[in-house]
């Protein structure tokens, strides 16, 4: 299972693009520029021609949490500017159940730069300085092995016969559904099950296909880490996916109660 991933820089440009303005995040000009200077860049390292419209967009944007665009910000860290949550990566995390908690990056830097937790760490701030952040810009800049495209892994797996599903919060705009469905769509896989709500509780919650050695689910309402979002649809998800059937539909749910 793999969930709002990055897959390819090509289709994840387009898809991210593509979503922002769709969504009303961005103008028309800003979504034109971001397409034509920044679709074929790569995700890692962007010219900065592309660095400059994304700054533009970044301020169009405003202060969203771009990992879930409809919920509350981290007001207790100040800007939340989009260009910042394009370039990072985190995993936010909470107890299943409880109200999702948009500074839980806020959390875990104070968390990890706290003498005893840096002890427990066997952390030595004695020997070097140590400042513990969620991402390493310092790293992201010098990294120069970073693949464009998975995509051939999947096509190798998928031929191995290894079951796949690709799931997406579709509240994401960093990695959203749109991105995951161009990629899959590159892939150029048959449909053996058609496009189709699935069900909790009576309730939608997602969308799903399936292809020839892949199958696609979209989650209503998530961001970017499902689970921490929407709890109980991720169980919902990750029951079926274990048990090897498919997404409830609404007779299933109906037979249920």
């Amino acid at each position: 299972m793999v969930g709002n991933a990055l897959t390819d820089d090509y289709h994840d440009h387009l898809g991210v693009f593509q979503f922002m303005w769709s969504a009303g995040l961005i103008s028309d000009q800003t979504y034109k520029l971001l397409s034509d200077h920044c679709n074929s860049e790569s995700w890692i390292h962007t010219s900065s021609e592309c660095d400059k419209i994304l700054d533009v967009a970044s301020n169009e944007v405003g202060n969203i949490d771009s990992y879930s665009i409809y919920t509350p910000s981290c007001t207790a860290t100040g800007n939340g500017q989009f260009l910042n949550h394009f370039r990072r990566r985190f995993h936010s995390v909470a107890r299943v159940g409880e109200k999702y908690d948009p500074c839980t990056e806020a959390h875990s830097t104070v968390y990890f730069n706290s003498p005893e937790v840096q002890k427990a760490l066997h952390v030595n701030p004695a020997v070097a300085p140590t400042k513990w952040s969620t991402c390493s810009n310092k790293i992201n800049g010098n990294w120069k092995d970073s693949s464009r495209s998975v995509l051939p892994i999947y096509k190798e797996l998928i031929k191995e016969g290894l079951r796949i599903w690709m799931f997406s919060g579709d509240t994401d705009a960093v990695i959203p559904v749109t991105s995951t469905r161009y990629s899959i769509d590159a892939l150029k896989l048959p449909t053996v099950s058609p496009f189709r709500a699935w069900y909790d509780d009576g309730q939608v919650g997602g969308w799903t296909q399936g292809y020839e050695g892949l199958t696609f689910v979209s989650v209503r309402g998530a961001g970017h880490e499902v689970p921490l979002h929407r709890p109980k649809l991720a169980l919902a998800l990750v029951k079926a996916f274990l048990s090897g059937s498919a997404m409830p539909n609404l007779s299933v749910q109906h037979a249920d109660s």
